[in-house]
């Protein structure tokens, strides 16, 4: 039985694995032309503000499970 995990929760726990490294999980949402709510998410490093990773909404669960922030019973609950 999969145990859901709030995205919340998932952003917090790698803010805290990221800290480690000076960087840190920003979300954001992009300017589109349609009025389509859609928040994305990036990885910045806070010692040189460069953006290492950018568009990360559909990848935010397997990134979370290659840092160790993700057990295999857990999923993300994106509600």
């Amino acid at each position: 039985m999969k145990k859901l995990v709030s995205i919340r929760a998932i952003t917090a726990r790698l803010n805290r694995k990221l800290a480690k490294e000076s960087k840190k999980l920003l979300k954001y949402r992009p300017r589109l032309q349609s009025g389509d709510s859609i928040v994305e998410y990036a990885v910045v490093d806070l010692t040189t503000n460069a953006i290492i990773n950018f568009h990360m909404a559909g990848e935010i669960e397997g990134f979370a499970r290659e840092r160790g922030c993700l057990a295999g019973l857990e999923e993300i609950s994106f509600e």
